[in-house]
Protein backbone atom coordinates (compact mmCIF):
# COMPACT_ATOMS: atom_id res chain seq x y z
CA UNK A 1 0.00 0.00 0.00
CA UNK A 2 2.81 2.39 0.93
CA UNK A 3 4.59 1.67 -2.36
CA UNK A 4 1.38 2.41 -4.29
CA UNK A 5 0.93 5.74 -2.51
CA UNK A 6 4.54 6.62 -3.29
CA UNK A 7 3.96 5.77 -6.95
CA UNK A 8 1.01 8.15 -7.17
CA UNK A 9 2.94 10.90 -5.38
CA UNK A 10 5.96 10.46 -7.66
CA UNK A 11 3.72 10.55 -10.74
CA UNK A 12 2.76 14.21 -10.17
CA UNK A 13 6.45 15.19 -9.94
CA UNK A 14 6.01 17.05 -6.62
CA UNK A 15 9.23 19.09 -6.90
CA UNK A 16 7.93 20.57 -10.17
CA UNK A 17 4.56 21.34 -8.54
CA UNK A 18 6.23 22.97 -5.54
CA UNK A 19 8.34 25.23 -7.76
CA UNK A 20 5.28 26.35 -9.73
CA UNK A 21 3.33 27.04 -6.53
CA UNK A 22 6.27 28.96 -5.03
CA UNK A 23 6.48 31.06 -8.22
CA UNK A 24 2.82 32.00 -7.76
CA UNK A 25 3.67 33.24 -4.26
CA UNK A 26 6.35 35.44 -5.84
CA UNK A 27 3.51 36.93 -7.89
CA UNK A 28 1.88 37.92 -4.60
CA UNK A 29 5.16 39.22 -3.15
CA UNK A 30 5.92 41.52 -6.09
CA UNK A 31 2.37 42.87 -6.16
CA UNK A 32 3.47 45.72 -3.84
CA UNK A 33 0.53 44.86 -1.64
CA UNK A 34 1.40 45.54 2.01
CA UNK A 35 2.37 42.25 3.60
CA UNK A 36 -0.10 41.33 6.33
CA UNK A 37 -1.90 38.40 7.94
CA UNK A 38 -4.72 39.08 5.49
CA UNK A 39 -2.54 37.67 2.71
CA UNK A 40 -2.14 34.28 4.40
CA UNK A 41 -5.52 33.05 3.16
CA UNK A 42 -5.03 34.04 -0.51
CA UNK A 43 -1.43 32.81 -0.33
CA UNK A 44 -2.40 29.35 0.92
CA UNK A 45 -5.25 29.03 -1.59
CA UNK A 46 -2.99 30.19 -4.43
CA UNK A 47 -0.35 27.64 -3.46
CA UNK A 48 -2.93 24.82 -3.41
CA UNK A 49 -4.50 25.79 -6.76
CA UNK A 50 -1.20 25.99 -8.64
CA UNK A 51 0.13 22.82 -7.02
CA UNK A 52 -2.95 20.77 -7.93
CA UNK A 53 -3.44 22.12 -11.46
CA UNK A 54 0.27 21.60 -12.20
CA UNK A 55 0.06 18.08 -10.79
CA UNK A 56 -2.94 17.30 -12.98
CA UNK A 57 -1.10 18.68 -15.99
CA UNK A 58 1.93 16.47 -15.29
CA UNK A 59 -0.24 13.36 -15.09
CA UNK A 60 -2.22 14.16 -18.25
CA UNK A 61 1.06 14.77 -20.06
CA UNK A 62 2.23 11.26 -19.14
CA UNK A 63 -1.18 9.87 -20.15
CA UNK A 64 -0.81 11.18 -23.70
CA UNK A 65 2.92 10.32 -23.87
CA UNK A 66 2.57 6.69 -22.84
CA UNK A 67 3.50 5.28 -26.27
CA UNK A 68 6.71 7.34 -26.48
CA UNK A 69 7.53 6.69 -22.80
CA UNK A 70 7.31 2.93 -23.34
CA UNK A 71 10.42 3.37 -25.48
CA UNK A 72 12.21 6.32 -23.86
CA UNK A 73 11.17 6.06 -20.20
CA UNK A 74 9.87 2.50 -19.61
CA UNK A 75 10.42 2.67 -15.84
CA UNK A 76 7.85 5.43 -15.33
CA UNK A 77 4.61 4.52 -13.56
CA UNK A 78 2.35 4.53 -16.64
CA UNK A 79 4.49 2.70 -19.24
CA UNK A 80 5.58 0.16 -16.62
CA UNK A 81 1.96 -0.58 -15.69
CA UNK A 82 2.20 0.59 -12.07
CA UNK A 83 -0.65 2.98 -12.88
CA UNK A 84 -3.24 2.08 -15.51
CA UNK A 85 -4.20 4.52 -18.27
CA UNK A 86 -7.72 4.74 -16.88
CA UNK A 87 -6.34 5.31 -13.38
CA UNK A 88 -4.02 8.05 -14.65
CA UNK A 89 -6.87 9.79 -16.47
CA UNK A 90 -9.10 9.74 -13.38
CA UNK A 91 -6.17 10.92 -11.25
CA UNK A 92 -5.46 13.84 -13.59
CA UNK A 93 -9.14 14.85 -13.73
CA UNK A 94 -9.49 14.69 -9.95
CA UNK A 95 -6.38 16.78 -9.28
CA UNK A 96 -7.34 19.39 -11.86
CA UNK A 97 -10.97 19.70 -10.78
CA UNK A 98 -9.99 20.09 -7.13
CA UNK A 99 -7.46 22.74 -8.09
CA UNK A 100 -9.97 24.71 -10.14
CA UNK A 101 -12.59 24.31 -7.39
CA UNK A 102 -10.25 25.84 -4.80
CA UNK A 103 -9.85 28.87 -7.09
CA UNK A 104 -13.57 29.52 -6.50
CA UNK A 105 -12.65 30.64 -2.99
CA UNK A 106 -10.19 33.29 -4.20
CA UNK A 107 -11.97 35.44 -6.81
CA UNK A 108 -13.57 35.14 -10.28
CA UNK A 109 -10.39 36.19 -12.11
CA UNK A 110 -8.39 33.42 -10.45
CA UNK A 111 -11.15 30.95 -11.30
CA UNK A 112 -10.95 32.00 -14.94
CA UNK A 113 -7.15 31.79 -15.02
CA UNK A 114 -7.13 28.35 -13.37
CA UNK A 115 -9.77 27.05 -15.78
CA UNK A 116 -7.88 28.41 -18.80
CA UNK A 117 -4.60 26.88 -17.63
CA UNK A 118 -6.26 23.51 -17.06
CA UNK A 119 -7.70 23.52 -20.59
CA UNK A 120 -4.41 24.61 -22.15
CA UNK A 121 -2.47 21.92 -20.29
CA UNK A 122 -4.72 19.28 -21.82
CA UNK A 123 -4.47 20.79 -25.32
CA UNK A 124 -0.70 21.05 -25.02
CA UNK A 125 -0.27 17.42 -23.98
CA UNK A 126 -2.85 16.12 -26.46
CA UNK A 127 -2.09 17.98 -29.68
CA UNK A 128 0.19 21.00 -29.45
CA UNK A 129 3.39 19.83 -27.73
CA UNK A 130 5.33 19.14 -30.90
CA UNK A 131 3.73 21.69 -33.21
CA UNK A 132 5.55 24.66 -34.69
CA UNK A 133 5.49 27.70 -32.38
CA UNK A 134 2.10 27.00 -30.72
CA UNK A 135 3.68 24.52 -28.33
CA UNK A 136 6.48 26.97 -27.52
CA UNK A 137 4.04 29.81 -26.86
CA UNK A 138 1.88 27.59 -24.67
CA UNK A 139 4.83 26.62 -22.48
CA UNK A 140 5.75 30.30 -22.22
CA UNK A 141 2.20 31.28 -21.29
CA UNK A 142 1.69 28.48 -18.78
CA UNK A 143 5.04 29.18 -17.08
CA UNK A 144 4.44 32.92 -16.86
CA UNK A 145 0.78 32.63 -15.88
CA UNK A 146 1.62 31.45 -12.34
CA UNK A 147 2.96 34.94 -11.57
CA UNK A 148 -0.17 36.50 -13.03
CA UNK A 149 -2.31 34.18 -10.92
CA UNK A 150 -0.49 35.20 -7.76
CA UNK A 151 -1.06 38.87 -8.50
CA UNK A 152 -4.72 38.25 -9.37
CA UNK A 153 -5.19 36.55 -5.99
CA UNK A 154 -4.50 39.88 -4.26
CA UNK A 155 -6.11 42.03 -6.98
CA UNK A 156 -2.78 43.40 -8.22
CA UNK A 157 -1.99 43.10 -11.90
CA UNK A 158 0.70 45.57 -13.05
CA UNK A 159 3.95 44.16 -11.64
CA UNK A 160 2.89 40.50 -11.76
CA UNK A 161 1.67 41.22 -15.29
CA UNK A 162 5.09 42.53 -16.31
CA UNK A 163 6.76 39.50 -14.73
CA UNK A 164 4.29 37.29 -16.60
CA UNK A 165 5.14 38.94 -19.95
CA UNK A 166 8.87 38.80 -19.29
CA UNK A 167 8.72 35.13 -18.32
CA UNK A 168 6.44 34.18 -21.21
CA UNK A 169 8.67 35.81 -23.82
CA UNK A 170 11.94 34.49 -22.38
CA UNK A 171 10.60 30.96 -21.87
CA UNK A 172 9.17 30.92 -25.41
CA UNK A 173 12.63 31.90 -26.67
CA UNK A 174 14.19 29.11 -24.62
CA UNK A 175 11.69 26.55 -25.89
CA UNK A 176 12.60 27.39 -29.50
CA UNK A 177 16.30 26.99 -28.62
CA UNK A 178 15.49 23.61 -27.05
CA UNK A 179 13.72 22.58 -30.26
CA UNK A 180 16.93 23.34 -32.15
CA UNK A 181 18.83 21.25 -29.60
CA UNK A 182 16.35 18.35 -30.01
CA UNK A 183 16.11 18.65 -33.80
CA UNK A 184 17.31 15.16 -34.72
CA UNK A 185 15.31 13.37 -32.05
CA UNK A 186 12.14 15.28 -32.95
CA UNK A 187 12.56 14.32 -36.60
CA UNK A 188 12.62 10.64 -35.63
CA UNK A 189 9.27 10.89 -33.79
CA UNK A 190 7.60 12.90 -36.55
CA UNK A 191 7.32 16.17 -34.64
CA UNK A 192 6.51 19.40 -36.45
CA UNK A 193 8.59 21.91 -34.52
CA UNK A 194 9.69 25.32 -35.74
CA UNK A 195 13.24 24.33 -36.84
CA UNK A 196 11.91 21.22 -38.59
CA UNK A 197 9.32 23.15 -40.58
CA UNK A 198 11.15 26.42 -41.25
CA UNK A 199 14.82 25.73 -40.59
CA UNK A 200 17.30 26.51 -37.83
CA UNK A 201 18.23 30.07 -38.86
CA UNK A 202 14.68 31.51 -39.01
CA UNK A 203 13.86 29.73 -35.74
CA UNK A 204 16.85 31.22 -33.92
CA UNK A 205 16.06 34.65 -35.34
CA UNK A 206 12.56 34.36 -33.87
CA UNK A 207 14.02 33.16 -30.55
CA UNK A 208 16.26 36.24 -30.48
CA UNK A 209 13.29 38.53 -31.19
CA UNK A 210 11.30 37.02 -28.32
CA UNK A 211 14.29 37.51 -26.02
CA UNK A 212 14.80 41.11 -27.14
CA UNK A 213 11.13 41.79 -26.36
CA UNK A 214 11.57 40.28 -22.88
CA UNK A 215 14.63 42.46 -22.25
CA UNK A 216 12.81 45.56 -23.55
CA UNK A 217 10.09 45.05 -20.92
CA UNK A 218 12.54 44.71 -18.03
CA UNK A 219 13.15 48.44 -17.29
CA UNK A 220 9.42 49.25 -17.04
CA UNK A 221 9.05 48.58 -13.28
CA UNK A 222 11.89 51.08 -12.69
CA UNK A 223 10.70 53.62 -15.29
CA UNK A 224 7.23 53.64 -13.71
CA UNK A 225 8.78 54.05 -10.21
CA UNK A 226 7.26 50.76 -9.02
CA UNK A 227 10.69 49.29 -8.23
CA UNK A 228 13.97 51.03 -7.44
CA UNK A 229 17.67 50.93 -8.26
CA UNK A 230 18.22 47.55 -6.58
CA UNK A 231 15.81 46.01 -9.07
CA UNK A 232 17.38 47.84 -12.01
CA UNK A 233 20.92 46.73 -11.20
CA UNK A 234 20.00 43.05 -10.83
CA UNK A 235 17.70 42.95 -13.85
CA UNK A 236 20.41 44.51 -16.05
CA UNK A 237 22.66 41.61 -15.06
CA UNK A 238 19.83 39.21 -15.90
CA UNK A 239 19.37 40.86 -19.30
CA UNK A 240 23.04 40.38 -20.12
CA UNK A 241 22.83 36.69 -19.20
CA UNK A 242 19.68 36.23 -21.29
CA UNK A 243 21.09 37.99 -24.33
CA UNK A 244 24.40 36.15 -24.08
CA UNK A 245 22.52 32.88 -23.74
CA UNK A 246 20.42 33.36 -26.87
CA UNK A 247 23.51 34.49 -28.80
CA UNK A 248 25.06 31.03 -28.19
CA UNK A 249 22.05 29.14 -29.51
CA UNK A 250 23.40 28.41 -32.97
CA UNK A 251 26.66 26.79 -31.90
CA UNK A 252 25.83 25.60 -28.39
CA UNK A 253 22.03 25.25 -27.94
CA UNK A 254 22.34 23.17 -24.76
CA UNK A 255 24.51 25.80 -23.06
CA UNK A 256 22.24 28.56 -24.38
CA UNK A 257 19.18 26.87 -22.86
CA UNK A 258 20.91 26.57 -19.48
CA UNK A 259 22.02 30.22 -19.49
CA UNK A 260 18.51 31.43 -20.34
CA UNK A 261 17.19 29.40 -17.41
CA UNK A 262 19.75 30.97 -15.06
CA UNK A 263 18.93 34.40 -16.47
CA UNK A 264 15.26 33.94 -15.65
CA UNK A 265 16.17 33.00 -12.08
CA UNK A 266 18.12 36.27 -11.81
CA UNK A 267 15.06 38.13 -13.15
CA UNK A 268 13.00 36.57 -10.34
CA UNK A 269 15.65 37.64 -7.84
CA UNK A 270 15.47 41.19 -9.19
CA UNK A 271 11.71 41.35 -8.67
CA UNK A 272 11.91 39.84 -5.18
CA UNK A 273 14.76 42.12 -4.03
CA UNK A 274 13.05 45.12 -5.59
CA UNK A 275 9.77 44.38 -3.86
CA UNK A 276 11.07 43.87 -0.31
Amino acid sequence: MRARIYTYIAEIRPANCLMAAAAALIGILVSKTTLSFGLIGPGVLTFVVIFLVTAGGNVINDYFDITIDKVNKPDRALPSGQITQRGALLYAITLTLFGVAVALFINPLCLGLATLSAILLVLYSWKLKRTALFGNLLVGYLTGSVFLFGGAAVSAIFLPGLLFLSAMLAITSREIVKDVEDLQGDKRVGASTLPIRYGVSPSLTLAALFMLAAVAISPLPFVTSMLGFAYLGIVMLADLILLYGVSLARNAPSRASALIKYGMLVVLLAYVIGAI
